[in-house]
């Protein structure tokens, strides 16, 4: 049987996974894992969307892929009360007109 067991840490969360039964041959594996969150935020998130990933695998969660119709997506947005400056909103606007343009090559084919 795997077990998985997750330990807040000071600056972020550890992840234990045991497996009493690896290969079928009744050896034990443990595996450990740390995720520094401390100031996540100022990188993106990106600790904390990989310890997202890694535990949707680790539990065998199916959360769809490239080429699914549905493909749940951890990404990171404003918050509901930021006020953005006036370059981020220029930005914001700049990859939404890619991403029109994206699509609308999508229609032309």
């Amino acid at each position: 049987m795997i077990s998985i067991n997750l330990e807040r840490a000071d600056n972020g969360i550890i992840k234990s996974i045991l497996d009493d039964n690896i290969n079928g041959a009744g050896g034990v594996l443990e595996k450990m894992t740390v995720y520094e969150l401390e100031d996540d935020d100022k990188n993106d998130f990106l600790n904390t969307i990989k310890f997202f990933q890694d535990l949707t695998q680790d539990l065998g969660l199916d959360v769809g892929n490239k080429f699914n119709k549905n493909n749940l997506i951890l990404s990171v947005d404003w918050g509901t009360d930021y006020s953005p400056t006036k370059e981020e909103v220029k930005q914001r606007i700049n990859n939404l007109k890619k991403e029109v343009l994206t699509l609308e090559t999508l229609l032309k084919s």
